[in-house]
């Protein structure tokens, strides 16, 4: 009669095991795909934050400009390290949408500024030919 209990308890052994064992690895995949999930949210927030970054640029640009068509003496002085620092801007929010597995990279005609596809050649507006190395 105790062989008959000690191998239900053998059984109960390995079994509770087998258990442990697929807990186990429950827990690691969960806590790898938490991990993963906090990373993607980390790099959703840069990527709004650099977001409002280019929208403050733009604005900035924009007083610039205006200033610049009404006359005011010496307030569109750094209007190319503002378009600059712009452009810096854009390359940081493409890098993070890239690291993200976006792929909407907005690509402009550096002649007329329209937007074109990344395959494009010629802009679709003005016609110029665009630098394949860039």
């Amino acid at each position: 009669m105790y062989e008959k209990f000690y191998a239900f308890l053998d059984t109960a052994r390995k079994a509770a095991k087998e258990a442990r064992h697929a807990a186990e690895s429950a827990a690691y995949l969960a806590k790898k795909e938490a991990g993963k999930a906090a990373s993607g949210a980390q790099l959703n927030i840069k990527i709004l934050s650099k977001q409002r970054e280019i929208q403050s640029a733009y604005q900035e640009v924009g007083k610039l400009m205006y200033n610049k068509h009404i006359g005011a003496d010496g307030e569109s002085d750094g209007l190319m390290e503002k378009l600059e620092a712009l452009d810096a801007l854009h390359l940081e929010l493409a890098e993070l949408e890239k690291q993200s597995g976006r792929v909407s990279v907005v690509r402009t005609c550096p002649t007329c500024g329209a937007e074109h596809e990344e395959g494009d050649a010629y802009c679709r507006e003005c016609g110029e030919k665009f630098d394949k190395s860039k």
